[in-house]
Order: structure tokens, then C-alpha cells, then sequence
């Protein structure tokens, strides 16, 4: 959250919703949605506005892989097939859910699936959200590559403390080699687990990874090229492992993977596939989002985007910022 105040005067509660909003280099940037004041009109009470994107509500200690604790990533959700948990996704916007083409085979029916947002555990006393609309991308044949969809809601979703939006990088965004990031989803970490427990993911759980070149992966991964095939992984993914020997799983598909840029949370990634449970130690492919936002922003037609800031690990060549998807009256600002 942001407090603000205005040194004399403050807000009243039919003010909630409304937008806080910065000044930077002439353009009017929504930096906040007020949430809620202590007393209307009094002025030593600065008000609490929710941070737009890519925020969480507790402080993060970096450790190796472990449960999460309550609201530390608000925007992951779990994906229902027929009620039954399938796939994670995350929410990038009040009417769509990011998550990978993939979890989305066994039907193109968006009647068939539902959501669960805010929730720390499965299954947890819910509302199943319904959706109006399956995007998948219209490249995705190999189930490997362009591994990526976007569900729309029949309904907007409220911002609270457990529900929150995750940053999207602009299409220039390039992580450096080495930057450390985050894997959360309900998925079993473990192979052996995984094994033998029935495919019922319970809590939410989160690995610390590390982004690794693309050329070490595409050698690493060089015995499923195929006959005078250049390259398997291909630029639109992303190779990442975790020195503690955990990374993603098939059920821990459609997850974000995270990076923490100027205090803001933003997906680089998601959960695309990995052999074996990473029993081999190879590296996990995500598919990379900033190679997307150009197909995002065409699926979402109603929306502008604005790009902001330049992230710190950021290759000099490539300037670039993140994107987020807010409403302001009836015009989208990304």
C-alpha cells in the first residue's frame, strides 16, 4: 500500500476507487487506487492507496524454496478444469488471467473452466470465477513453443490486500544472465512426491531461480534436436534453474516467474515445460512474456500502454520498462 496525505485536507469513503496519480515528464501516471482512510477530512490521517501493480503485502525473505506465507504474492491464481485443479495463472488486468497455452488442450470451452483468486490453499472455500473467453496463440501447434493464453473473466475482480495485479515487461525487456528471480505455484517441487501422492496440490509454494544463458540451455537440451534443426529452444523462452536442485513441475504449469525490479514484482516468464521433473538437473523453460506483450496488448484491444522506468539489471541496449493494466474511467492504461 502507499499513504498519502495532502497536508490539510484528506478523502472521504465516496472517494474509494479513485485514482492517485503522478506527474512524471508531462504525462499523468496512475501511481495508486484509494483504498481506505482512518477518518473522512482529518487531515493528519493520510490516506491508503493500493499500489498498481506488481506489489505484495509482506516483506520477502530470500531462501530456498518453501511455503509462502499469507498475501505474499497476490496475483497468482489456480485454474479449475470442470472444478479440479489443473494449472496455475496469474492476473495481469481486472478481466484477465495470464497463464500457458498448454493447460488448455483438454477443452477450448471456457464453460469448462473457473478460477480461484486470493487463495492460500487447495482446495480453500472459494468463489469459482467464470470465464467468457479463451485466448490461445494462434502459433501454439508444437506444445512447446508460443506456449502461452489469456482467459477473460465474465466479471472484474476488486483489488484487495490478497488480490493484486503483477507487472508485465515491455517487448525490449531483457533480464541479465545470473538475475535472481522467483517460481510460485501450487505444484509439487518434488519428483518423488509427486510419484506417489495423488495430483492434489495443497499450498502455495515458491523456489528462488536463476535466469541462465540460452545458448548453455540450447546445448544442454541439443539431443531432442531434431534432423538439421537449427535449435530447439527458440527466443521466445526462457531458461532458468535453482542451485537447490527444485524448479518447476508439469503440475506447477502456467505459474509466474518473477523478478523484482525497483520494487515492483514483474513476470518475465511462465511455466511452460521441463523433462523429468528437473531429475536430470536440466533447466526449466518458461516462455518469456516480454516476447508476448505486443500479442497481449492485441488480444486486450481496448487498452494504451505506457511504458516506466528503466529495471537496474536491464543489458544497456535494451531500454525498457513494465506495463500494467489499470482502468481509469472507460480508458485502459498499461
Amino acid at each position: 500500500m502507499i499513504c498519502a496525505t495532502n497536508y490539510g485536507e484528506n478523502l472521504c469513503s465516496g472517494d474509494s476507487g479513485g485514482p492517485l496519480a503522478c506527474e512524471v515528464e508531462g504525462r499523468w501516471i496512475l501511481a495508486g487506487v484509494l483504498s481506505w482512510e482512518k477518518a473522512c477530512a482529518k487531515a493528519e490521517n493520510p490516506e491508503s492507496w493500493f499500489q498498481t501493480c506488481g506489489h505484495t503485502n509482506i516483506a520477502c525473505k530470500m531462501v530456498k524454496g518453501k511455503l509462502v506465507e499469507v498475501g505474499k504474492w497476490p496475483w497468482q491464481v489456480s485454474i479449475l478444469l470442470l472444478g479440479v485443479y489443473i494449472c496455475s495463472g496469474s492476473i495481469i488486468h481486472h478481466q484477465w488471467i495470464l497463464t500457458a497455452a498448454h493447460c488448455l488442450q483438454r477443452s477450448k470451452d471456457p464453460k469448462m473452466y473457473s478460477v480461484r483468486v486470493g487463495v492460500q490453499h487447495l482446495p480453500e472455500n472459494s468463489t469459482q470465477l467464470l470465464l467468457t473467453r479463451i485466448v490461445i496463440h494462434e502459433d501454439f501447434h508444437n506444445l512447446i513453443s508460443q506456449d502461452i493464453a489469456l482467459l477473460k473473466l465474465r466479471a472484474p475482480i476488486s483489488w484487495s490486500p490478497l488480490i493484486q495485479p503483477v507487472c508485465l515487461p515491455s517487448s525490449r525487456f531483457e533480464p541479465s544472465i545470473g538475475t535472481l528471480c522467483w517460481v510460485i505455484g501450487w505444484g509439487y517441487k518434488n519428483p518423488q512426491v509427486s510419484s506417489v501422492t495423488p495430483k492434489s496440490p495443497y499450498s502455495l509454494q515458491e523456489v528462488a531461480v536463476k535466469i541462465i544463458n540460452s545458448e548453455i540451455c540450447r546445448q544442454q537440451y541439443q539431443f531432442l534436436f531434431l534432423k538439421d534443426q537449427k535449435q530447439f529452444i527458440g527466443n521466445d523462452m526462457l531458461c532458468v534453474s535453482s542451485e537447490w536442485g527444485m524448479d518447476s513441475c508439469q503440475d506447477n504449469s502456467g505459474s509466474s516467474l518473477v523478478c523484482q525490479v525497483n520494487n515492483s514484482w514483474i513476470q518475465i516468464g511462465v511455466v511452460s515445460w521441463s523433462l523429468s521433473c528437473n531429475r536430470h538437473r536440466l533447466p526449466s523453460i518458461y516462455t518469456s512474456t516480454s516476447q508476448f506483450t505486443h500479442w497481449i496488448k492485441r488480444q486486450i484491444s481496448d487498452m494504451r500502454f505506457i511504458s516506466r522506468g528503466d529495471p537496474a539489471f536491464l543489458s544497456p541496449v535494451a531500454r525498457t520498462g513494465y506495463i500494467l493494466l489499470v482502468s481509469l474511467g472507460s480508458l485502459w492504461l498499461l
